[in-house]
């Protein structure tokens, strides 16, 4: 969890550098000027270098600022110059609890991952033994913050353990139960815990709000628990309370304008934008932030006017390149988009690569595939392999890291239905039905996969589901008839037979012109049935007299015609099927 979670316990810490200059900077860094916090911090270490408060919250503000590996340096340094305060050994082990084990990680990468995190609980149970050191006589507000602090790192990262973090904040509060930030945090906690009554959170963001009543920064994060709950509107009230209580607080206008964002009142929005970036004049990572939001709100070209920019004054962040290849894959640039993510995947830390990354890898290899389909010219420029394949590939590692994007198991299976990958498209609807959320079309598509596939049996269970679950559309029933047909090559048992003659009873009158080619393939099969099994060639001239009639203009309505001047001296018997 990125945060500042200092302000309130503060005045019982005995700090060697100036209070003042430090509250400064903490709250620059609470309003998310970054960049200036920075400038504060660095003059206050100039003038104190061995301060190791200083240059712990110094990574703070760094770690806030998405730049983990300037927080880290600031830890150690602060850890070299003040091995005794316990602060700095929990910023390294937020550092490397963090980073996480990656979803997909396996064999060599999985041991290191899990090593780094043993090595992080190893930092954090060092700072926890340095803070409860009695001959250190640390005060009961620093043992709080340590408490608070080791909570958010094991909050912190892809793989998160909430209930030792809500553990350690319950700690912090059992010595300072009037810490406003201890709230804030376990506000933060439970949020993130997932499965809790709403109210829990709440309460805690309301207790933190009646402890700092004139702060923004609690009413702001309930504001936040409602945005994740999708409820915009009461976001925005929120929100609003928020910018009354301080209107300087930068992070409530741009979280109100994300709020205005997804209720579709981009003008609102943008006016919220446009006041962030005002408050944060100059700031580096606000204008970072703005670069998204404009890709967000659909103006990609001056998204990329603003990244091109920032890139032009010398800023070096990965974030920018992320937000370039999504911008130039919406204007449907592929081949630069591309190149983009290739050179964003090159230098983003595995832990740190969200899903929408390869969702938007996904897309691109979609629109790379389409392109080719019609300029064979611009192969050679094309990264190498299947680019539905690919690009299927992407969806399917999104579904499976993300429940709320189970409909690209979908958009993966129709990838490679376009690549005629049919086999890895029965996978794909396997393993989405295996996650749950099954709708009755899964299951036609399956079977459709599957008979292409020739896993004939696989299909026949796909359409015996869905001809439950749909008993009066024929396109079930034709399936099962393809499974069987394909399950008895050489014609033996025909059992293939009862399902066609459903095809018939079932397709009405009106569907009949348009689906011809399967009408013609049931009468075909029939026919032949009569003429080559039960021998009744007066009921095998029926079928083809229908087939000749329906002219559907396949080589089976030519073979038909054939067959019935072979049976042009036999008397024709009525085929009709009995209803049933």
């Amino acid at each position: 969890m990125k945060r500042t979670l200092f302000a309130g316990l503060l005045a019982g810490i005995s700090f060697h550098s100036s209070a003042q200059t430090l509250q400064e900077a903490i709250q620059l860094t609470d309003r998310e000027q970054f960049e200036s916090a920075t400038a504060v911090f660095k003059k206050l270490l100039a003038g104190s270098p061995s301060d190791g408060q200083a240059w712990f919250f110094m990574g703070e503000n760094y770690w806030a600022n998405d730049q983990a590996d300037s927080a880290e340096a600031c830890y150690r340094r602060g850890l070299e110059v003040n091995p005794r305060l316990p602060l700095n050994p929990v910023g390294l082990g937020k550092v490397l609890f963090a980073k996480g084990v990656p979803t997909t990680a396996s064999g060599a990468q999985l041991q290191e991952a899990n090593a780094r995190r043993e090595e992080a609980k190893a930092k954090l149970n060092e700072a926890i033994a340095m803070a409860e050191d009695k001959a250190a006589k640390h005060p009961k507000e620093l043992k709080a913050l340590t408490y608070r602090e080791v909570a958010d790192a094991y909050g912190s990262g892809p793989n998160p353990d909430i209930p030792t973090a809500l553990t350690f904040v319950d700690k912090a509060l059992a010595l300072t139960p009037m810490d406003a930030d201890s709230y804030v945090l376990k506000g933060d906690l439970l949020l993130a815990k997932g499965s809790f009554d709403a109210s829990d959170a709440i309460a805690a963001y309301k207790r933190a709000a009646e402890l700092m009543p004139n702060a923004a920064r609690p009413v702001a994060k309930k504001a936040l628990m409602y945005y994740r709950a999708k409820n915009f509107e009461a976001a925005i009230a929120e929100f609003d309370q928020a910018v009354n209580m301080d209107p300087s607080f930068a992070p409530a206008y741009s979280g109100r304008a994300e709020a205005y964002f997804m209720t579709k009142a981009l003008d609102k929005a943008t006016a919220d934008y446009n006041k962030y970036l005002e408050l944060n004049k100059g700031n580096t990572s606000a204008r970072v932030r703005y670069a998204k939001f404009l890709y967000l709100t659909g103006k990609h070209s001056e998204s990329l006017r603003e990244i091109q920019s920032l890139e032009t004054s010398g800023v070096k962040d990965n974030t920018l390149t992320r937000i370039e290849g999504y911008a130039l894959s919406a204007m449907g640039d592929n081949l630069k988009a591309h190149a983009t993510m290739q050179e964003y995947f090159a230098l983003q830390p595995q832990e740190k690569i969200i899903p929408s990354d390869y969702e938007v890898m996904g897309k691109i290899y979609d629109g790379l595939s389409k392109q080719a389909a019609t300029d064979s010219t611009i192969r050679p420029s094309l990264p190498p392999g299947n680019l539905d394949s690919l690009g299927a590939e992407m969806y399917l590692t999104v579904a499976r890291t993300d429940r709320t994007k189970a409909d690209l198991y979908g958009e993966a299976a129709a990838m490679f239905r376009k690549g005629k990958k049919y086999d890895l498209e029965v996978r794909t609807y396997k393993e989405k039905m295996a996650a749950g959320g099954i709708k009755v079309n899964d299951y036609y598509y399956l079977g459709s996969a599957a008979n292409k596939a020739r896993m004939y049996g696989t299909a026949d269970s796909a359409w015996s589901v869905y001809v439950e679950k749909q008993p009066a559309l024929f396109q079930g029933y034709l399936g099962r008839a393809r499974a069987n047909v394909g399950m008895d090559p050489d014609k033996v048992t025909w059992q293939a037979k009862p399902f066609y003659e459903e095809v018939v009873r079932k397709m009405k009158p009106e569907e009949q012109a348009k689906y011809k080619v399967e009408l013609e393939e049931a009468y075909f099969y029939l026919g032949f049935y009569y003429f080559s099994s039960a021998k009744d060639k007066g009921t095998a001239k029926c079928w083809f007299e229908k087939l000749k009639e329906l002219n559907a203009g396949t080589s089976n309505t030519k073979t038909g015609s054939d067959m019935l001047l072979n049976l042009k001296d036999e008397g024709t018997k009525d085929c009709t099927l009995p209803l049933q």
